[in-house]
């Protein structure tokens, strides 16, 4: 008997919850010197697959959540550019052309509120909707009011940073919105543990020897006091430093760098092993990438234009503005299809057909613009 579409509707969202649960170590901070801001990352993972996409300005959205739940509708502000993997609309962070930066990364201790009265949406789209319509560290705070994250498993914390220099932290505990900022947050850092345990165990110069996150956090810490001198010319070379001295080895995919003043995201993407029977093959020397920059000014983010993406493993060093193609529901499609595939041949266990895989891939497809008058 063919699945209804409630019933796809419902084990997509199951899996994509099921894909954030996996634990996986990150680390991001934010480096500031005289009138430069940029904010780094690692993605430390089992796949480098993905794209980058650039998000229109005056879409319609309507909220991919279970039909029990209460779906928000919105029409983006802003233009965003952002790194995905699981299809477009769920990124794993990204910048808006205000400036404004979210990432995300694994906290074990993440608890979303009880269901109540406001709108709910799944923490990967959460993402996009904060970029689509917010262009301050505190407008996103004050988003709490509106939304809350519902996901069966994933567990999210987010470091965001403004065009202001604005840095926070949001972590939800207890069913609560955690934040950190302004004095609260004196180390512009987030790895795998909660800001308040992670700042107490740098300051106290704690054992990090057998907690990666902890240990992450510190080092970043300490290198970003090593750094308070850096110039404006050396700034981006010294966030890629200091995220060399907390990757994974073979376990680090991303590497990205937002220059926010300047509007340009820098970025290196690792080798994902072959999967070969039970064989995991690497082709290259591990631990060597080139750098790519995308120059945010150099696309056009109304919605009457084409869509583009970028594959992240396109072979190219430097500039790679012209390496975008237009955006297609088939292209989405091949995405998906490569990061699930992955996953199964990796181990996960994964329940997911064609028609997961399709209804997925064409959920933007009920996006539409709305040109202003």
């Amino acid at each position: 008997m063919k699945p209804s579409k409630l019933s796809i509707q419902l084990s997509i969202i199951i899996l994509l919850s099921f894909i954030n649960s996996i634990a996986y170590p990150c680390t991001t901070f934010v480096l500031q010197h005289q009138n430069k801001i940029v904010f780094s990352r690692n993605l430390d993972w089992i796949t480098g697959s993905g794209f980058i996409i650039t998000n229109p300005r005056n879409v319609e959205k309507t909220a991919l959540v279970a039909p029990s739940e209460k779906a928000i509708e919105w029409t983006s502000k802003y233009g965003s550019m952002t790194f995905n993997q699981i299809g477009r609309d769920f990124p794993y962070g990204g910048i808006n052309e205000t400036g404004l930066v979210v990432e995300h990364m694994t906290l074990e201790q993440t608890q979303y509120p009880a269901k109540d009265d406001r709108y709910a949406m799944s923490a990967n789209q959460w993402i996009q909707f904060q970029l689509d319509n917010y262009s301050t560290v505190e407008e996103v705070l004050n988003s709490d009011t509106l939304l809350r994250i519902v996901d069966a498993t994933s567990k999210y914390h987010f470091l965001i940073c403004d065009k202001l220099g604005n840095v926070a932290t949001i972590e939800f505990l207890h069913g609560k919105m955690v934040s950190h900022i302004k004095y609260s947050l004196p180390i512009p850092v987030l790895a795998n543990s909660t800001y308040e345990s992670s700042l107490a165990c740098y300051k106290t110069d704690g054992n990090t020897d057998s907690n990666r996150s902890l240990y992450n956090f510190s080092t970043a810490a300490h290198r970003i006091q090593e750094n308070k001198e850096s110039s404006n010319d050396s700034i981006v070379n010294d966030a890629f430093e200091i995220l060399k001295s907390v990757n994974q080895g073979v376990g680090t995919k991303w590497s990205i760098v937002y220059d926010i003043t300047n509007m340009r995201i820098y970025f290196k993407i690792f080798e994902t092993p072959t999967i070969v029977g039970a064989k995991k093959i690497f082709l290259k020397q591990p631990g060597q990438a080139e750098m790519k920059f995308v120059d945010f000014k150099d696309f056009d983010f109304n919605c009457s234009q084409n869509v583009k993406v970028l594959n992240l493993n396109e072979n190219s060093s430097g500039s790679v503005d012209h390496q975008f193609i237009n955006y297609s529901t088939e292209i989405n499609k091949e995405y998906i299809s490569e990061a699930f595939t992955f996953f199964k041949d990796w181990g996960f266990n994964l329940n997911i057909g064609v028609e997961q895989i399709d209804y997925l891939a064409k959920y933007p497809e009920s996006f539409k613009c709305r040109e202003k008058e």
